[in-house]
């Protein structure tokens, strides 16, 4: 009992903590933040702690100390909110309720299989270390820089220690849950039924019942689901945003979930195509370019700068493994053949070249090329991991329309507008396309972008429904009562199944599974230490620095320690 009493005591300040550096980042970047929900409030504090935690790494190791500093902080900022307008008590109480709810997704025995590999390590390494340069030489998984790495390495606590280190994802799955009820409520209190409302259930529905299971999201879904938010606003800002005091702070709150998204995975970066499609709009690029967002400006920009720089000093490329990014020949650079090599095995992985049984005989350089992998791809991926999710969105988007129709007496006497639904899907189509033609693993944007257009289409069709309003509630209770249910339910079997296969004994420890694994010391200069483990396993929670490479150096540089390898 005393363990699940620390792990939710946790679990409380480290979300509310959160929240409070959302409340202190709005008043000090820009007030207009400060309207939004506390989901929102939620993300942005996500956002700016990651930053923190990104930028004090060169400084710190982010120990017990460091981090009780941290979160008094954020509680304060906490606070700010509570007492800043008698509302947030009550979304307080609102956010407690559904976090409540939710929580049984947090309990996590077996994690993905990136876990012990880096995942965990990478976050631990930065609790009980400063930055180390040249962190690529560890191993592959190293030089995939994420700012949940970074968020994750600030939740290291007494007792409670690397036990969190899942959780950002399960925070940001709640921050998405509270967004989402809290506009649908208030868009059917102030009589905005329209396309995007019924987008918003269709995301709802999705989001808890494909993500489900928090161990599995790794840095891929979470960023995901930031997609969604980010397309929302999107979707809002071209077609529905008439209130001239909102578009700032909105245009703010896309920029800063993209940036978000990007600092998860550099994939995300493109999704800033669609500024400039939103800047069309004149008067939106007034709006913007404001004196009050210069401070809001100058985060964004560090926040890239951030990531570009620690990319770099990771694998002397800004954007690994993008060869044309790779710059110089330092001592931590990962030679540009072996990242020439790398950047087509991830795409050979990601066209289903390979995986855990199979090998394609087709060499990996042709492989990718001229669309021979597709065929492939097609029995090996699409069948049955794309095919699966899809009939998934279908059945979801054909429930939701249906239940609808049997509450419409008759369509709406408007007619359906072709011009503006092929204008909202072409965007999308075309982010589909390029997943599909360079990197088509569900892992890599698939999951939202397979899923949009046919939100999409039944959003459309939805808004041209004669539905009495009353029954549009009953309709949104329903399937958000499915939602949170489904999500429940999913976890109560996974959970069962955890008890039962890998012998989780919950009563006892909420804390996830962790294999013991023997260190051995690989590198000693006197003052600093490299580890790896031995028989070759995986890092897991052992000593850091922990290598999967064994022949290791390391030198100092401007007070940083470097780690090379020894050729």
């Amino acid at each position: 009992m005393t363990e699940h009493i620390i792990f939710l005591f946790y679990i409380s300040l480290f979300v509310f903590s959160t929240i409070g550096y959302g409340e202190v980042f709005s008043r000090v970047f820009n007030k207009e933040l400060l309207n939004y929900n506390i989901g929102f409030k939620g993300l942005v504090g996500f956002f700016s702690l990651s930053l923190i935690s990104l930028i004090s790494s060169y400084f710190f190791a982010h120990n017990f100390i460091h981090n009780i500093i941290l979160h008094i902080i954020g509680i304060i900022g906490f606070i700010l909110f509570l007492v800043r307008d008698k509302k947030n008590k009550k979304e307080t109480k609102y956010f407690t309720i559904l976090l409540l709810i939710l929580l049984i997704g947090s309990y996590v025995y077996k994690n993905h299989d990136d876990f012990p590999y880096y995942h965990l390590t990478y976050s631990l390494n930065l609790s009980e270390n400063k930055f180390i340069i040249g962190t690529g030489a560890f191993g592959h998984g190293f030089r995939t820089f994420s700012s949940i790495f970074y968020y994750h390495s600030i939740l290291y606590m007494p007792h409670i220690k690397f036990y969190l280190f899942h959780i950002g994802t399960f925070f940001i799955l709640v921050f998405f849950n509270y967004i989402i009820l809290y506009n649908l409520f208030k868009n059917f209190k102030e009589n905005k039924i329209n396309f995007l409302y019924y987008f918003k259930i269709l995301s709802i529905i999705f989001i808890n019942i494909a993500f489900y299971r928090i161990s599995e999201h790794g840095t891929d879904r979470s960023a995901q689901i930031l997609l969604l938010l980010i397309f929302l606003i999107f979707f809002d800002l071209i077609f529905f945003e008439r209130n001239q005091k909102n578009i700032s702070s909105k245009i703010n709150l896309f920029l800063i979930l993209i940036f978000m998204a990007s600092s998860m995975k550099a994939i995300y970066y493109m999704y800033l195509v669609l500024v400039p499609i939103i800047f069309i709009n004149k008067n939106f690029l007034f709006k913007f370019l404001k004196k009050k967002n210069i401070l809001l400006i100058i985060i964004l920009s560090l926040s890239i700068s951030g990531n570009l720089i620690t990319n770099y000093f990771n694998t002397g490329c800004f954007l690994y493994p993008a060869a044309k990014t790779c710059v110089g020949e330092n001592l931590w650079s990962i030679p540009k053949e072996e990242v020439k090599k790398m950047k087509i095995h991830y795409e050979w992985w990601s066209k289903a070249g390979g995986g855990p049984n199979y090998k394609s005989e087709i060499k990996p350089e042709i492989y990718v090329k001229k669309f021979k992998w597709v065929k492939n791809w097609i029995d090996r991926h699409f069948f049955n991991k794309v095919t699966d999710t899809l009939f998934g969105i279908i059945f979801i988007c054909l429930l939701v329309y249906f239940v609808f129709k049997v509450f419409s007496k008759k369509k709406k006497k408007s007619k359906l507008n072709y011009l503006k639904l092929f204008i909202t899907l072409i965007i999308p189509i075309i982010f589909l396309i390029e997943w599909f033609i360079n990197h088509p693993s569900m892992r890599y944007g698939g999951y939202v972008l397979v899923g949009l257009p046919f939100f999409i289409i039944t959003s459309f069709m939805l808004e041209k429904l004669d539905i009495k309003k009353k029954k549009i509630m009953i309709g949104t209770i329903i399937f958000v009562f499915i939602s949170l249910t489904l999500f429940f339910a999913r976890n109560i079997a996974r959970l069962n199944k955890e008890v039962n296969f890998y012998e989780y004994n919950i009563k006892k420890s909420p804390y996830f599974y962790i294999e013991n694994v023997v260190s051995e010391n690989i590198f000693d200069d006197g003052n600093f230490k490299v580890y790896s483990t031995a028989k070759n396993k995986m890092c897991w929670a052992s000593k850091t620095p922990c290598s999967n490479f064994k022949k290791i150096k390391s030198e100092k540089f401007f007070g940083l320690n470097v780690v090379y390898r020894d050729k």
